[in-house]
This record gives structure tokens, C-alpha cells and sequence, in this order.
């Protein structure tokens, strides 16, 4: 009995030595108190997703005011995030993409680096579908204005068919009327 008694102790001992972490309403979630990684920029932009079009603009306003204050890359990168997958009215990918390629390499963290990586690659796909729908529609513009123009020259043989028709009709009935 004194056994497990010094092992339950022992056991209390040890669990108030040990980190806990902070209840949500969506389960427990590591705190955040840092100004930069991936765990903080997400939060940030998670903080972001119920804003109006107008907190969107207040807060892109804002955090580039921060940016200004203090351009270090932890700043860049949140305000980056915003601009890729905020609000629809604040979103700007190709000044994401400046914001991104102006950071110093102060990201120590591996998995940040590696989050960054994944974003950049996640740009460079979104302007090449952009640049290839920019050339669809092009195409589908020049394919739409060659089909009004078979149209229009469609219309024009009925018409020929037609009057040639009347031509041959015509002189029928006149000498139908001899």
C-alpha cells in the first residue's frame, strides 16, 4: 500500500512539471504568443475571417502600417497571407508575391521555411492558370468572332440560294401565263 502510495505521489509530482495547454472551443490548441511563425501567421489570418469587406481594407491598412513601423519578415509574411486568402475585396496576389520575395531569410524555423516554400509554389501555379485563362479566352474571343463571321457569310449564300430561287420560279410563271 505505502507503494502505491509514493507512486501516486510521484505521479502528481511529475504532471505539475508538465505544460498545459490552453481549452478552445474547437479542443485544446498551443498558445500563441510569438510575433512570427507558421502557427502565428495562420492564427492572425484565421482572426481575419469573418471581417467585412471594409475591417478587411481597415486591417490590410493596418498591418501595412506595421509593415512600415517595422519591416521585419514575421510582418511581411502576415501581411502576405492576408493579401493571398483574405477577404475576396483585399486580395492581391501579385503583391503577396513582392511581399515575399523581399524577405531577408531572418526565418530560422525549418517548418516555416518550408510553409513559405509551399505558399511561393501555391503563387507561381495560380499566375501560370491565370496566364493560361488569359490565353483561353483570348482564343475563345478569335474563335467567337471567326463563328459570327461563318455566320454572317451563311446568311448571305441563303440569301443567294434564295434569290436564285425567286429567278428560276419566276420565269415559270411567267410563261405559265402565255
Amino acid at each position: 500500500m505505502k507503494r502505491v502510495w509514493s507512486i501516486t505521489l510521484l505521479l502528481m509530482a511529475l504532471s505539475a512539471c508538465t505544460e498545459f495547454q490552453t481549452y478552445r472551443s474547437g479542443g485544446y490548441a498551443p498558445v500563441v504568443t510569438r510575433g512570427v511563425g507558421t502557427e502565428y501567421w495562420l492564427k492572425e489570418l484565421h482572426d481575419t475571417r469573418w471581417d467585412t469587406s471594409e475591417e478587411s481594407r481597415q486591417r490590410v491598412l493596418q498591418w501595412e502600417q506595421e509593415l512600415l513601423e517595422d519591416p521585419n519578415d514575421g510582418t511581411r509574411v502576415k501581411l502576405a497571407l492576408l493579401l493571398i486568402a483574405g477577404n475576396k475585396d483585399v486580395r492581391d496576389p501579385e503583391r503577396a508575391r513582392e511581399l515575399l520575395d523581399g524577405l531577408t531569410g531572418t526565418l530560422t524555423d525549418a517548418s516555416d521555411r518550408e510553409f513559405l516554400t509551399l505558399i511561393g509554389q501555391m503563387l507561381d501555379q495560380q499566375k501560370q492558370s491565370s496566364e493560361e485563362i488569359g490565353m483561353l479566352n483570348t482564343q475563345l474571343r478569335k474563335q467567337n468572332r471567326r463563328i459570327r463571321e461563318l455566320e454572317k457569310q451563311q446568311r448571305a449564300l441563303t440569301d443567294i440560294e434564295q434569290n436564285i430561287q425567286q429567278r428560276t420560279v419566276q420565269p415559270e410563271t411567267e410563261n405559265d401565263g402565255q
